[in-house]
Protein backbone atom coordinates (compact mmCIF):
# COMPACT_ATOMS: atom_id res chain seq x y z
CA UNK A 1 0.00 0.00 0.00
CA UNK A 2 2.45 2.52 -1.35
CA UNK A 3 1.95 6.29 -0.63
CA UNK A 4 0.05 5.18 3.01
CA UNK A 5 0.99 7.71 6.31
CA UNK A 6 2.10 6.08 9.67
CA UNK A 7 -0.18 6.86 12.46
CA UNK A 8 2.85 7.60 14.67
CA UNK A 9 4.73 10.14 15.62
CA UNK A 10 3.74 13.64 14.19
CA UNK A 11 5.90 16.34 13.20
CA UNK A 12 6.10 19.80 15.04
CA UNK A 13 4.55 21.45 11.72
CA UNK A 14 1.64 18.67 11.48
CA UNK A 15 1.07 19.72 15.26
CA UNK A 16 0.86 22.98 14.73
CA UNK A 17 -1.39 22.41 11.81
CA UNK A 18 -4.16 20.41 13.51
CA UNK A 19 -3.59 22.75 16.33
CA UNK A 20 -4.77 25.81 14.00
CA UNK A 21 -7.54 23.71 12.30
CA UNK A 22 -9.02 22.63 15.65
CA UNK A 23 -8.51 26.69 16.86
CA UNK A 24 -10.51 27.99 13.69
CA UNK A 25 -13.85 26.56 14.53
CA UNK A 26 -15.94 26.73 18.26
CA UNK A 27 -15.89 22.98 17.97
CA UNK A 28 -12.28 22.57 17.72
CA UNK A 29 -11.87 25.11 20.58
CA UNK A 30 -14.50 23.15 22.77
CA UNK A 31 -12.90 20.04 21.70
CA UNK A 32 -9.41 20.97 22.80
CA UNK A 33 -11.30 22.21 26.38
CA UNK A 34 -12.68 19.39 27.16
CA UNK A 35 -9.78 17.38 26.12
CA UNK A 36 -7.52 19.59 28.44
CA UNK A 37 -10.32 19.58 31.16
CA UNK A 38 -10.31 15.33 30.96
CA UNK A 39 -6.12 14.79 31.02
CA UNK A 40 -4.85 17.38 33.49
CA UNK A 41 -6.36 15.43 36.34
CA UNK A 42 -4.69 12.13 35.35
CA UNK A 43 -1.35 14.13 34.77
CA UNK A 44 -1.58 16.37 38.01
CA UNK A 45 -2.70 12.57 39.77
CA UNK A 46 0.23 10.84 38.89
CA UNK A 47 3.06 13.09 39.27
CA UNK A 48 2.02 14.20 42.82
CA UNK A 49 1.93 10.28 43.52
CA UNK A 50 5.40 10.39 42.07
CA UNK A 51 5.91 13.42 44.39
CA UNK A 52 4.57 11.47 47.33
CA UNK A 53 6.81 8.20 46.68
CA UNK A 54 9.89 10.35 46.34
CA UNK A 55 8.97 12.17 49.56
CA UNK A 56 8.75 8.78 51.50
CA UNK A 57 11.82 7.77 50.18
CA UNK A 58 14.10 10.53 51.13
CA UNK A 59 12.12 10.11 54.35
CA UNK A 60 12.75 6.57 54.65
CA UNK A 61 16.42 6.93 53.72
CA UNK A 62 16.90 10.47 56.17
CA UNK A 63 16.02 8.12 59.13
CA UNK A 64 17.98 5.34 58.29
CA UNK A 65 21.39 7.40 58.01
CA UNK A 66 20.29 9.52 61.13
CA UNK A 67 22.82 12.12 60.73
CA UNK A 68 22.70 13.73 64.04
CA UNK A 69 23.30 10.52 66.18
CA UNK A 70 26.74 10.13 63.52
CA UNK A 71 27.79 13.41 64.08
CA UNK A 72 27.54 12.59 68.15
CA UNK A 73 29.24 9.61 67.24
CA UNK A 74 32.31 11.40 65.44
CA UNK A 75 32.57 13.94 67.29
CA UNK A 76 32.74 11.38 70.61
CA UNK A 77 35.98 9.72 68.56
CA UNK A 78 37.58 13.33 67.97
CA UNK A 79 37.16 14.14 71.50
CA UNK A 80 38.67 11.12 72.29
CA UNK A 81 41.69 11.31 70.04
CA UNK A 82 42.33 14.87 71.51
CA UNK A 83 41.98 13.67 74.93
CA UNK A 84 44.95 10.52 74.11
CA UNK A 85 47.05 13.36 72.48
CA UNK A 86 46.90 16.10 74.49
CA UNK A 87 50.28 17.64 75.90
CA UNK A 88 51.99 15.71 72.98
CA UNK A 89 54.33 17.35 70.67
CA UNK A 90 52.85 16.55 66.88
CA UNK A 91 55.27 17.92 64.12
CA UNK A 92 54.89 16.73 60.40
CA UNK A 93 58.54 17.16 59.91
CA UNK A 94 59.91 15.44 62.99
CA UNK A 95 60.38 12.28 64.59
CA UNK A 96 58.59 9.00 63.86
CA UNK A 97 56.04 9.61 67.24
CA UNK A 98 55.53 13.29 66.58
CA UNK A 99 54.61 12.42 62.48
CA UNK A 100 52.14 9.75 63.48
CA UNK A 101 50.77 12.22 66.52
CA UNK A 102 50.19 14.93 63.44
CA UNK A 103 48.62 12.65 61.47
CA UNK A 104 45.96 11.81 64.36
CA UNK A 105 46.04 14.94 64.89
CA UNK A 106 44.95 15.32 61.26
CA UNK A 107 42.55 12.70 61.67
CA UNK A 108 40.56 14.69 64.72
CA UNK A 109 40.35 17.79 63.24
CA UNK A 110 38.43 15.95 59.65
CA UNK A 111 36.12 14.01 61.97
CA UNK A 112 35.14 17.00 64.22
CA UNK A 113 34.29 18.43 60.87
CA UNK A 114 32.42 16.24 59.22
CA UNK A 115 30.37 16.03 62.60
CA UNK A 116 29.70 19.47 62.73
CA UNK A 117 28.42 19.37 59.49
CA UNK A 118 26.73 16.34 59.65
CA UNK A 119 24.71 18.43 62.26
CA UNK A 120 23.90 21.37 60.66
CA UNK A 121 27.04 23.52 62.42
CA UNK A 122 30.01 25.18 61.35
CA UNK A 123 33.04 23.37 61.79
CA UNK A 124 34.97 24.90 64.98
CA UNK A 125 37.73 27.71 64.32
CA UNK A 126 40.56 25.50 65.30
CA UNK A 127 39.25 22.59 63.28
CA UNK A 128 38.92 25.11 60.15
CA UNK A 129 42.45 26.47 60.40
CA UNK A 130 44.30 23.12 61.05
CA UNK A 131 47.01 22.04 58.22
Amino acid sequence: MAGRTSFGQISETEFSNLLKALSATTKGRSFLAEYRRRSRPEETFSLLEALSRIEATIGSVRDQLQPVRIADELQHIAVTLEIATNGLQADAEGSEAERRLALIERARCELAALAASLAGELAPAEVRASP
